[in-house]
């Protein structure tokens, strides 16, 4: 997004932007801090034309972080569009205009029907207004060496980044080519043409790139959350289980004290039903003598009452 393949050219300026709003008021009420959030920047103006106006689903440092910081996201961004030789700057304060600026520097491969042309780029990055947490607007001013008319004009870009809201911030790119020597009319439409083109490409391949990591940021929250979740549901069954054991050593415990008296109970039982079958069965035993005694005598009554039986054969 910095730079911007241009076939040709660049160089800059900056539009006025007010002063920043007073963005924050603060009202300590229980450690919470109340912030108003702006819809749109405080530029009294933007550049010619509009390359995008996005939300995105993270915050505004974030975003200006993955569009100006030397991080993997730039680099693999440079890395497609063969930037080469791309070299930060570092960022110096103005004490004229009390404002950061550093200058940027890289090359890239043009290719067009007048040949292949390797351009050596410049581009100088201006932070006209920087309220971390709440709004960066970065204006750049980007210069071309290495092909014809490159230096009849440059291309100033503004990229303006607010936290739209508690959970989004916004984007908006604006550009416009501005000329420093005069040239005929074909020649300026051709320019254009391709610096429109070229930015466009570029802001686009940007926005599809911002749009990726948005996407893998939700569900990295999403996974988060889910695991958070089922860390919270893994916690409540161990102590489920834990309860569950505790209950049951509980009842263990119970059931070993009350055996002795269980064990009592049954021995005493056990020794009651043994005393009623040996006094039923010395009964029993008593009965049958009495009964065997008692036939013994009734036959032997019957046996002396009958008559004797003798049969004198000589009678």
């Amino acid at each position: 997004l910095h730079s911007t393949r241009l076939n040709g050219l660049t160089e800059s300026s900056t539009q006025s932007i007010e002063h920043p709003l007073r963005l924050v008021e603060s009202s300590q009420c229980a450690d919470d801090e109340n912030i108003t959030y702006l819809r749109t920047c405080t530029c009294e103006s933007h550049l010619a034309k509009t390359y995008a106006d996005r939300l995105f689903s993270f915050n505004v440092d974030t975003l200006f972080e993955l569009l100006y910081g030397d991080n993997s996201f730039t680099r693999a961004f440079h890395n497609a569009h063969k930037l080469l030789d791309y070299t930060y700057g570092e960022w110096i304060l103005n004490i004229d205009t009390g404002k950061r600026e550093r200058q940027v520097t890289y090359k890239t491969v043009n290719q067009s029907a007048l040949g292949t042309n390797t351009l050596s780029c410049r581009e100088k990055q201006i932070l006209e207004v920087e309220k971390p947490h709440l709004m960066y607007i970065l204006n750049t001013e980007i210069y071309n060496e290495g092909m014809r008319y490159t230096d009849a004009f440059y291309v100033t870009t503004r990229f303006c980044m607010i936290q739209y809201d508690a959970e989004h911030s916004s984007l908006q790119v604006t550009a416009e080519t501005r000329y420093i020597k005069n040239v005929n009319g074909f020649i300026k439409t051709f320019i254009e043409k391709n610096v429109n083109s070229s930015i466009q490409g570029a802001v686009n391949e940007q926005v599809r790139r911002l749009e990726n990591h948005q996407i893998t940021n939700i569900d990295k929250k999403s996974k988060q959350k889910l695991m958070s979740s089922s860390q919270t549901d893994s916690k409540i069954s161990i102590d489920n289980i834990t309860s569950q054991k505790q209950t049951d050593e509980n009842s263990s415990i119970n059931t070993t004290s009350l055996s002795p008296f269980k064990l009592s109970i049954q021995e005493k039982t056990i020794t009651g039903e043994c005393r009623l079958y040996n006094i039923g069965l010395v009964i029993i035993i008593c009965f049958l003598l009495v009964h065997i005694y008692l036939w013994y005598k009734l036959n032997s009554i019957e046996q002396a009452l009958l008559p004797p039986e003798t049969i004198c054969l000589n009678q």
